[in-house]
């Protein structure tokens, strides 16, 4: 077999990651029962004796303060990411004044920090690092020999997601993105420690600075929970520290995904699929989806479950390793020539996290022949090169058959990376509220129409032949980790995106909704932090509608688009407007006895004051049409004379009771259950027919303002809804004519309602 040179495809990135996301792969306590191996074993470092680091004493390192060892290129990141004095340098300067160590005002050394269901049976002591070296005659320090995953010891919190996410990110190739969490510019030095280390995290749209002290919760002298290998080395353990805060607790963090870890570390979209089983969910064009994560410098990570019945890591005879995660460190396409004929091949590099010989065994492994028909100076040119050991090749097809799991956690346009492409993102930060756009899923037809709806414009394809484009819908519900303690539960969320035809206005009206199926989705509703899905559709108009699993269900949630290229996507929202709705119609006759009823209260003057008014049409109404009932509901009739005058013609009050008469019939035909009260999710409908379209702020607004505690309104209640926002656009026309206007419509519906 002969290769044809120059018929290549390749990554023009190239990244790793260490992900962790199958079973078995965080289970760091798996870790320390296999610590038994000896120095002549294949076993990673981390199974080395404890008093050895990467097989280097540590007596090397027991009087280290701060890591000398931090390179130039963490010191540039650190000054990148954090510019100017922050918060937590002037917080630091006054404690050093003081001559005294930080106590965090907002994350006491209480047990109420650590858990927020229970009281623990014994007693938690809090031990700053000084004093928990000391008892190992060491001095305490941030970090030794920098920061590798095997710093990192889950210990007695079921936060194995944080620990493996945490792995993740001290691979040497994603150090910048490390130093962005984590500062390198602290430590224990003399001068400068005043008990105080900061952390930063992506935290639902934004990096937010979290400020703790350094007072640990230990049992027996004992750190209990994230530790190092090495008895004096902190970072680990002061970052856990910080992440708890963000979350309320230590055990707000318990159970979790090693994708919604990986998010708040880099701010990026983690996307996962499954590659072999019943489960199985390989998109067709997998191989394109890794050339293009790796293209945007993706942390690609995969992994291969444990053999059923041992949760541990064990070796199998391709010489890759069960219960273990791998990294994709590059792809590419080569073309073999075959007795005359070109045979495609796509090879795939992995790397072993150990960085030693076990590795696969199989075809285009490190010592397969099939590198024998590729001279050494072409493969380089080609790309394919070994960079260290445990990094191998393999067949695309022999990858798809030995790995269970492929993550790729892309990252946004702003991270501490260099990247040949990047994404193009839009975000959304919005609420689920009760009565108002909770509207579940599609089953409940009478109110799914009214959840948040943003319209997704695609004209821009992909490189891809498809003539596709492609997209990453995020969803996120927001902080229900952090109120954990209130008994909140994460709820069951999902979306559903709908093709727009014709250019229909946007949002989208109950009746599209009742004649047109989704054409793509999230996939099923899940009780997770955050749903997750790849799209590709052809150019054209969309609406993404997020929604909850059941009707009313409220919480904030967050939504995010991650672009292969340059197309638009923007919050569906009505422009306020009045339109002229036509009034029913009155025969002469009855026309005649309105007249007469009217002359006879009206007087010599021939208008009808408000208070004559309330009387007049309460009486003649109630009698005759039953229109209006009580006295609130006329309260705010003496804002509809036409003339300001403050008095009502016969004209003024026959368009009056024509206009009652015509709200009234809206507001049965609505009415679907015949309850006699209106639904706050059909309010919206009721106020396009009356003429009436408004912005969703003050559809909010209204509701809160007009509805019952089951969001219902009542006849009375739904008058006065409408006769306010009736005045309100006569106010706002007359200062507009007038040149008086200060504020935009909408922001003058909004105050007015409110």
């Amino acid at each position: 077999m002969a290769y044809v040179a120059g018929n290549t495809r390749m990554s023009r990135g190239v990244t790793n990651m260490d992900i962790s996301s199958g079973p078995g792969y965080a289970n760091t306590s798996i870790l320390q029962q296999n610590n038994t191996s000896t120095s002549q074993s294949n076993d990673p470092p981390y199974a080395l004796p404890h008093q050895y680091h990467n097989g280097v004493s540590l007596e090397k390192f027991h009087n280290a303060g701060v890591s000398s060892r931090l390179t130039v290129r963490e010191a540039d990141s650190h000054s990148r990411h954090h510019r100017g004095k922050s918060h937590f340098d002037n917080i630091r300067s006054e404690w050093l004044r003081r001559g005294r160590l930080y106590e965090d005002p907002e994350f006491l050394a209480h047990e109420s920090s650590v858990y927020y269901s229970r009281s623990p049976s014994f007693r938690i002591e809090w031990k700053r690092p000084t004093e928990i070296a000391a008892q190992h005659q060491l001095k305490p320090a941030f970090f030794l020999d920098n920061a590798t995953k095997f710093d990192v010891i889950q210990g007695d919190l079921g936060d194995c997601w944080v620990v493996s996410a945490i792995a993740c990110l001290t691979s040497p190739d994603h150090r910048e993105l490390f130093r962005r969490v984590v500062p390198a510019d602290q430590g224990f030095q003399d001068g400068w420690y005043a008990g105080i280390f900061r952390f930063n995290f992506w935290h639902f749209g934004r990096w937010v600075e979290v400020v703790v002290d350094d007072r640990l919760p230990t049992y027996r002298g004992q750190l209990m929970f994230v530790h190092s290998w090495h008895k004096n080395e902190f970072w680990a353990a002061l970052m856990e520290k910080a992440y708890a805060k963000l979350y309320g607790s230590y055990e707000a963090l318990k159970g979790g995904n090693v994708a919604d870890a990986l998010t708040d570390f880099t701010g990026g979209i983690c996307e996962g699929y499954t590659l072999r089983g019943v489960n199985s969910n390989v998109p067709r064009n997998i191989v394109n989806i890794l050339f293009k994560a790796l293209d945007r410098q993706s942390l690609i990570g995969c992994g291969i479950n444990p053999v059923k019945g041992n949760q541990g890591e064990q070796k199998l005879p391709s010489g890759l390793v069960a219960g273990h995660a791998y990294s994709v460190t590059d792809l590419r396409e080569i073309l073999l020539m075959s007795d005359n004929r070109e045979t495609p091949i796509t090879l795939i590099r992995v790397r072993n996290p150990w960085g030693n010989k076990v590795e696969w065994k199989g075809s285009w492994g490190d010592r397969s022949r099939e590198w024998n028909s590729i001279p050494a100076d072409d493969r380089e040119k080609m790309g394919l090169i070994f960079r260290d050991d445990g990094e191998f090749w393999m067949e695309f097809t022999d990858f798809m058959h030995h790995f269970d799991t492929v993550e790729i956690c892309n990252l946004t346009p702003d991270s501490p990376v260099e990247m040949p492409k990047q994404w193009h993102t839009s975000e959304y930060h919005e609420r689920w509220l009760r009565g108002f756009n909770a509207g579940g899923r599609p089953k409940y037809r009478g109110s799914h129409w009214t959840n948040p709806q943003f319209k997704v414009t695609l004209s821009d394809t992909d490189e891809d032949a498809d003539k596709m484009c492609s997209f990453i819908v995020q969803l996120m519900q927001k902080d229900r980790r952090k109120i954990k303690h209130k008994g909140e539960k994460l709820i069951y969320i999902g979306f559903l995106v709908y093709r727009l035809m014709q250019s229909l206005p946007v949002p989208l009206k109950k009746d599209f909704f009742e004649t047109n199926q989704s054409v793509e989705s999230s996939g099923h509703f899940i009780n997770m932090r955050q749903r997750i899905a790849r799209l590709s559709l052809p150019p054209g108009e969309y609406v993404v509608v997020p929604c909850t699993w059941d009707q009313n269900e409220e919480a904030a949630f967050y939504l995010r688009f991650f672009f292969e290229n340059r197309n638009r996507v923007e919050e569906a929202d009505d422009a306020p407007v009045r339109e002229e709705v036509p009034l029913p119609s009155t025969d002469k006759e009855k026309e005649d006895h309105f007249k007469r009823f009217f002359h006879s209260v009206s007087g010599e003057d021939m208008e009808v004051s408000p208070y004559e008014l309330q009387t007049t049409l309460n009486e003649a109404l109630q009698k005759d049409f039953d229109i209006v009932k009580g006295n609130k509901t006329m309260f705010y009739l003496d804002k509809l004379q036409v003339d300001g005058s403050g008095k009502l013609g016969f004209t003024e009050f026959l368009y009056l009771w024509k206009l009652l008469q015509s709200w009234k019939r809206l507001f049965y035909q609505y009415d679907v259950d015949g309850s006699g009260m209106l639904s706050s999710f059909e309010l919206r409908r009721v106020l396009g027919a009356a003429g009436f379209k408004v912005d969703n702020s003050t559809m909010k607004s209204l509701v809160w303002r007009y509805t019952d505690e089951q969001f219902n309104l009542s006849l009375d209640s739904y008058f006065i809804c409408l006769g306010k926002l009736m005045k309100l656009f006569n106010e706002f026309d007359k200062l507009k004519k007038n040149d008086l206007v200060t504020l935009s419509l909408p922001e003058w519906l909004k105050k007015g309602v409110s």
